[in-house]
């Protein structure tokens, strides 16, 4: 309960878009308070001792399947919570929150919430079980050694253990392949002994927690504007390009030379080539998925989860080299674009370098 003369003022983890299954439509509607998740059921699905027909949930449900409310490409959509960008402290608390089930039912009419404490927990970050990963020689931490100091993406967490800061990401339903896939690509990587042309972070142990292996660690690396194409949004933005963040704020002052963006180009093709002799596929290549080392201001490739972003490779070639030397070509462009501020003082013009 809040304290008194405080306003209720939840978080939301995640609004998550309605669950199906073969015959019934469902919602989940989740968000945290006072360090509790509350996970609300809609479904008519009716509980024993409350209205089965015509009840107030199931009319809000028929509504929103009526309205096409959840995508129906998809058979079922599982809940994933996963530690927010503001939260800090254990691993395993923040992996493992206490969840409050309830579920919204009618009674004579009128509309409440009950609690469920019948319903079978959430596996929030299910095991890894690819065999190629289990069998990786690798030092394994336990997540309640591991302390979070901050998000750095989606499912990736600056962390320190035994003092040392780490990159650790996390295994959730939605990535469950993909992150199986990158290790056992950052492994391949690791153990190719290349040179130190590629930029690659060190894959430096697995993170289990009593349920089995749910990430990996890398290290970590200090970035410059969060990642290259933050950086180039920035340093636009700074030479007139009407661009800003999403809730209106400025995008931060940056200036990027052309001497810069030469190196970095030059640093990404050449990790990209090393990569490719040994047959791997970096995939997901966009400058979203290049740090800059704030130290260094060396160019890494991170992210061999296997996604794949609209607009930097084509579809038919997902997964190859070709795809690769498509998205680096385009990454290469954006790289020697000259930055020219538009007559008019506000529009901004980019021609590619001959």
């Amino acid at each position: 309960m809040a304290q008194n003369g405080t306003e209720f003022n939840p978080r939301f983890r995640e609004l998550h878009p309605s669950k199906w299954d073969a015959t019934v439509y469902t919602l989940n509607y989740v968000f945290e308070y006072n360090d509790h998740i509350f996970d609300i059921l809609l479904s008519p699905r009716a509980i024993s001792g409350y209205d089965a027909t015509h009840s107030i949930e199931s009319q809000c449900l028929q509504r929103m399947e009526d309205a096409s409310f959840c995508d129906g490409d998809e058979t079922q959509r599982n809940l994933t919570l996963g530690v927010q960008a503001t939260e800090s402290g254990p691993l395993h608390t923040l992996m493992y929150p206490k969840v409050i089930n309830l579920q919204v039912v009618t009674k004579e009419g009128k509309l409440m919430a009950v609690k469920r404490d019948d319903l079978p927990a959430h596996d929030f970050h299910p095991p890894i079980t690819n065999p190629r990963v289990l069998g990786i020689s690798l030092p394994h931490y336990q997540v309640s050694i591991i302390q979070v100091l901050n998000e750095l993406f989606e499912t990736v967490y600056k962390v320190i253990i035994n003092g040392e800061v780490i990159c650790a990401k996390l295994a959730r339903n939605s990535t469950h392949d993909s992150i199986s896939d990158e290790i056992n690509k950052l492994y391949e990587i690791q153990t190719a002994n290349f040179s130190s042309v590629v930029r690659v972070p060190l894959l430096m142990g697995l993170i289990g927690s009593h349920t089995g292996i749910v990430g990996f660690l890398m290290a970590y690396i200090p970035t410059y504007r969060h990642n290259l194409e933050y950086a180039l949004r920035c340093a636009k933005a700074t030479l007139g390009a009407d661009d800003r963040h999403r809730d209106g704020t400025p995008l931060p002052a940056t200036t990027v030379s052309k001497a810069r963006r030469e190196k970095w180009s030059r640093q990404i093709e050449e990790t990209l080539a090393a990569l490719h002799s040994r047959n791997i596929v970096w995939g997901d290549a966009k400058t979203a998925n290049v740090l800059i080392d704030e130290v260094t201001d060396d160019a890494w490739v991170v992210d061999f989860g296997g996604g794949n972003t609209k607009g930097w490779i084509d579809r038919e070639l997902h997964g190859s080299t070709e795809g690769d030397q498509q998205a680096l070509r385009r990454i290469k462009k954006e790289l020697a674009e000259d930055w020219v501020l538009g007559e008019d003082g506000h529009s901004f013009d980019c021609t590619v370098e001959k």
